[in-house]
């Protein structure tokens, strides 16, 4: 499992499926029988129109859920296989050759397709915050407490307490 998915993407609902085919349904035979309820009646025609319409929106909204699925599965395998905790928007545009990466990334966290990364558009960054990106490069600094003056190592960039006094530090 891809730990920058959420179960959004990873969960796959059997009842978009049924939704899918019932509604692509609804709106081929709905579609076929407009022209005849124009000829018919024009109110027969305009409720016949607008039921296609009500049961197209379903069949729109779910092949766009699976493209954002796709695409999301895309960033999440260019994330995994990063080595490093952060990866540059430059690097994220190679990898996907693609030129809107800012955007459709915001795009799919915001919607709950993406998880574990951080935008940082002012350095341009992605910071990857996954268990196993942050296990994987952790890195351990020295800082020397400014209320009991002890050196403690500590994991760059986390925020802790000093074991002697008590007192906060970041690493």
């Amino acid at each position: 499992m891809n730990n920058y998915l959420t179960t959004k993407v990873t969960v796959k609902s059997k009842l978009n499926i049924v939704i899918l085919v019932i509604c692509s349904l609804f709106v081929i035979s709905g579609s076929t029988v407009i022209k005849q309820q124009f000829e018919e009646s024009t109110s027969q025609g305009i409720i016949s129109i607008a039921l296609t319409v009500l049961f197209a929106i379903p069949v729109v909204k779910i092949i766009l859920s699976y493209i954002k699925m796709n695409v999301a599965k895309k960033y999440a395998y260019v994330f995994a296989n990063n080595t490093d905790t952060t990866i540059t928007f430059s690097e994220l545009r190679q990898h996907l050759h693609k030129s809107n990466v800012e955007d459709e990334l915001q795009n799919l966290i915001m919607k709950g397709y993406i998880k574990n990364v951080v935008v940082d558009l002012n350095t341009q960054t992605i910071l990857l915050t996954s268990e196993k990106a942050t296990t994987a490069k952790k890195i351990y600094v020295e800082v020397t407490c400014k209320g009991c003056g002890n050196a403690i190592t500590i994991v760059k960039g986390e925020a802790t307490k000093c074991p002697y006094c008590d007192r906060s530090l970041l690493g």
